[in-house]
């Protein structure tokens, strides 16, 4: 009996340590979706706070675009004048260099408010939109090293059938060009499933610099240990949250433009180059005003997926 008793009590510390080592199941895509609006809720005048400097991207476009050139103006390629090339300029300065900049700027401070809410500390929009600084140009290294991954996977599946396709056009060999266009096949199949595979395994590394301070190279690395073994778990965890809340976010902006679009049909009587001014500004800025509110919610549901990896 006391034989018994001794396994039973051994098999039972096995049981133990192998609960204690198993990881705990991801949070299923329902729980990202709800959890992910409950914090959106607590939080809504902090992150707004945050997100809502991309209307200053919508302020400069409406005045761009209250200056720019009408579009039978560029056809015919008409001088324009001072205040049309000022417009002209400032879209193309808006679009370009204020934009990404600002965007990327907006999604670190978001990331560093929504670190300091898990974090269970006070959450101040001005607080998390300084200490962006510091981290600005780490996370900006590891998002570059992050697209260079998602190249290489390019150049691995389209490189070789390059190479081959130059010989046979050097060597004027008809069954070499063939054999090419083979490889050039697979070649595609073969970059797009690595793009997508680095693109899952990479995508939390730059959330790890921003809320950690972990470097790039680590980042990588410690992103790719996290989600190796759960690469389709974590890719639909990824996918379908954001396809929700795009959805919701067209839905909302189809509305507003259909709205919109009865204003300008009941101002009939505007000169035709105001309406196309009006329409145009409409389907800039409305995207915008869209993106202010969902930015958020995408943030969110990816820290949250970080944390239920990391549990």
């Amino acid at each position: 009996m006391g034989k018994i008793v001794a396994l039973k009590q051994f098999f039972s510390c096995v049981r133990e340590l192998n609960c204690q080592h198993m990881p705990k199941p991801l949070l299923s895509v329902g729980e990202l979706i709800d959890q992910s609006w409950e914090v959106f809720r607590s939080r809504m005048p902090e992150l707004l706070s945050i997100s809502g400097w991309l209307l200053a991207t919508a302020i400069l476009f409406a005045i761009a675009l209250a200056f720019y050139p009408s579009a039978s103006k560029l056809s015919l390629g008409a001088d324009l004048t001072n205040l049309e090339t000022i417009g002209v300029l400032l879209f193309s300065f808006t679009s370009f260099i204020i934009t990404p900049i600002l965007s990327f700027w907006i999604y670190i401070a978001l990331t560093k408010a929504l670190g300091a809410h898990f974090d269970r500390k006070t959450v101040v929009a001005k607080t998390a939109m300084r200490e962006v600084k510091p981290s600005f140009f780490p996370t900006l290294l590891t998002s570059v090293m992050v697209i260079l991954m998602v190249l290489l996977a390019i150049v691995i599946g389209f490189a070789p059938p390059a190479i081959i396709a130059s010989l046979g056009f050097l060597t004027n060999l008809s069954f070499i060009t063939i054999f090419a266009n083979l490889v050039l096949v697979a070649g595609i199949f073969v970059s797009l499933f690595l793009s997508i595979k680095w693109v899952v395994y990479y995508f939390m590394a730059p959330y790890l610099t921003m809320l950690d301070g972990t470097p790039a190279k680590l980042a990588l690395a410690t992103s790719r240990q996290l989600i190796e073994n759960r690469f389709w778990p974590v890719l639909i965890r990824i996918v379908v949250p954001k396809l929700v809340f795009v959805i919701f976010g067209v839905f909302a902006m189809s509305i507003i433009a259909y709205l919109v679009g009865i204003l300008i049909d009941f101002s009939a009587g505007l000169n035709i180059d105001i309406q196309l001014r009006i329409s145009t500004m409409t389907t800039t800025i409305v995207p915008i005003l869209i993106a202010v509110l969902i930015n958020p919610l995408i943030v969110i549901s990816d820290i949250l997926l970080l944390r239920s990896l990391r549990s």
